[in-house]
């Protein structure tokens, strides 16, 4: 066999105190030559390296413990803030250090984090912060804002008073930074039911766990809103919103928005679809149908899913139908009113009943007639008719005008329009109907013996008058004659005059003694002339006296 040889290197990879110096070492001096010539071995070592060998026996170093945890990557959103998750490890040392100095670079060389702020470059000063606890190897480094040249890479580096100081190199993080975030995940039934208590879900990732974006919903309810972290510098942010979705909500969109700071924001959204019985059913109506004519009636409604059968009813019972749509023929103005009732897989709604709209023209109806009274003639027309027909009244030889003496009143279908006029107007007055389906007349006659009645009645009341004017002045003439006949009696003295005058002042005789004194008027009138003149005159007329004086009444008998 031949002889063989071989070299071997050991790269050293050991950081030290202050001793980086080490790595130089390791430059310079690096290898071991071990010569095997027929048997025969040689080994050369340096001299540097056996005294670092030495140096890890007596100081009980761990190369292999000095270890730093970060992500590779993390993301996040410019203007936001940023946190670097980031943990590390180090050899125990025999005495606890007294102090932790923890140290962020950026490209090895820029320091961006540092308990003296002087020591920070300008461009991050104020903005960087080590949120982790050192005594807990944690280094947890936060960025606020974060801006759009914070790429990295960074690395950390700690320092242990009395102790070891150590960059970890070759455990950088880079940082992602975007202009917008990703819009956030929406879950939701895709079918719900009206009524039925309803839960959605809205989440989004972010970087900054002290600030986290805030979620709102566009539908009113009862959210609630719960954080966890991710991996590689994530967290996580959802609200779940618990609501009742109504009819209202059916094709809505639900919608989900996440707000960062510095206003920006970004949405999700998902269209409901609620399921529902019908509602708001109703039978289509027609604007009008002429008597005798046919008409298609229509069932509407508004559910989900459609409606998929469908009744129809009247006052009687239902109908032979159960499509969405009906047909009438020879429809009247009797045609009952019906209503509709539309089904689906959620239940069923039911419309209002409709009663057809039905044109037909005038027809003057029984109880239109013509009366009188003692002055007045009063004629009464009843159409009936749709749509309401126009009324006017007419003589023999031409239309009346609507004078206020005319009255019209409209119930539904029926007209009636009452005429007046002064008795012995007319003997016949016409009543003519028209709409726009046609037109009607009737004719009435004013009875002669109702004039015949009329006349009657005024002549008993003219002879009532004239008796009641006669009466009193009957009365009056019998007084006169009372008193002259008292007048004729002798009188012989004053007190017989004065006698006299009181019995005047009674005047309350009976027919007899009127009687009795006429007869003696007649007797006395000329023999007792002289008495008369031996009479004082009386300065003031009888209260008795008739108007006109005995004179004229005399004059008359």
């Amino acid at each position: 066999m031949g002889s063989v040889s071989r070299m071997v290197i050991f790269p050293l990879y050991v950081n030290v105190s202050e001793g980086e110096w080490l790595s130089d070492m390791r430059k310079k001096d690096s290898t071991m030559q071990v010569l095997h010539k027929e048997g025969m071995r040689s080994e050369t070592l340096t001299w540097p390296f056996l005294i670092h060998c030495i140096w890890l026996g007596v100081m009980g170093i761990d190369a292999s413990s000095w270890t730093a945890e970060v992500p590779s990557s993390v993301s996040g959103l410019q203007g936001s803030c940023i946190v670097i998750p980031c943990s590390f490890n180090y050899p125990e040392p025999e005495e606890k250090p007294s102090k932790f100095t923890g140290i962020w670079f950026k490209d090895t060389h820029d320091t961006i984090y540092h308990p003296d702020s002087s020591n920070i470059i300008k461009d991050y000063r104020g903005r960087t912060e080590l949120v982790g606890d050192l005594w807990q190897k944690n280094c947890s480094l936060r960025i606020d804002p974060l801006h759009h040249s914070d790429k990295g890479p960074f690395t950390f580096r700690i320092e242990m008073e009395d102790h070891n100081k150590y960059s970890y190199k070759e455990d950088t993080v880079s940082i992602a930074v975007s202009s917008s975030s990703k819009p956030p995940s929406l879950s939701v039934m895709e079918e719900v039911k009206v009524g039925v208590e309803l839960s959605a879900s809205c989440s989004v990732s972010h970087s900054c766990p002290s600030d986290s974006p805030l979620l709102t919903w566009s539908h009113s309810g009862t959210p609630s809103v719960q954080s966890q972290q991710l991996t590689n510098g994530q967290w996580k942010v959802s609200s779940s919103l618990t609501f009742t979705p109504s009819i209202t909500d059916h094709n809505q969109s639900l919608v989900c928005t996440a707000a960062y700071r510095g206003g920006k924001t970004v949405k999700r959204s998902k269209t409901l679809n609620v399921k529902y019985a019908p509602v708001d059913v109703k039978v289509e109506e027609v604007s009008s149908v002429k008597e005798g004519d046919s008409v298609e009636l229509r069932c509407s409604s508004d559910s989900n899913p459609a409606a998929h059968s469908y009744r129809w009813q009247n006052s009687r019972g239902p109908l032979p139908t159960t499509g969405p749509t009906i047909t009438l023929e020879n429809v009247t103005r009797l045609t009952e009113a019906l209503y509709c009732t539309a089904i689906n897989t959620e239940g069923q709604g039911h419309s209002s009943s409709l009663k057809l709209n039905v044109e037909y023209p005038p027809e003057i109806k029984v109880g239109s007639a013509c009366t009188s009274d003692i002055s007045m003639v009063t004629c009464l027309c009843i159409v009936d008719s749709e749509p309401p027909a126009t009324v006017e009244w007419s003589l023999p030889d031409g239309p009346l005008p609507n004078r206020p003496s005319t009255r019209v009143e409209r119930h539904g279908s029926i007209t009636m329009v009452t005429l007046q006029r002064a008795l012995g107007f007319s003997e016949t007055v016409h009543c003519h109907a028209s709409n726009t389906q046609g037109n009607a007349t009737l004719s009435f006659t004013v009875s002669t013996n109702d004039k015949k009645l009329m006349l009657y009645v005024s002549i008993g009341i003219a002879a009532l008058v004239v008796v009641v004017i006669l009466i009193p002045m009957s009365a009056c003439l019998l007084n006169k004659k009372g008193r002259r006949s008292r007048s004729d009696q002798p009188v012989t003295s004053k007190q017989n005059v004065d006698t006299a005058k009181g019995a005047f002042s009674h005047p309350s005789p009976s027919r007899k003694e009127q009687k009795d004194a006429s007869s003696e008027i007649h007797t006395n009138y000329y023999t007792n002339d002289h008495l008369y003149g031996n009479m004082e005159a009386e300065e003031d007329g009888d209260p008795y006296e008739c108007v006109g004086g005995d004179d004229a009444v005399y004059a008359n008998m």
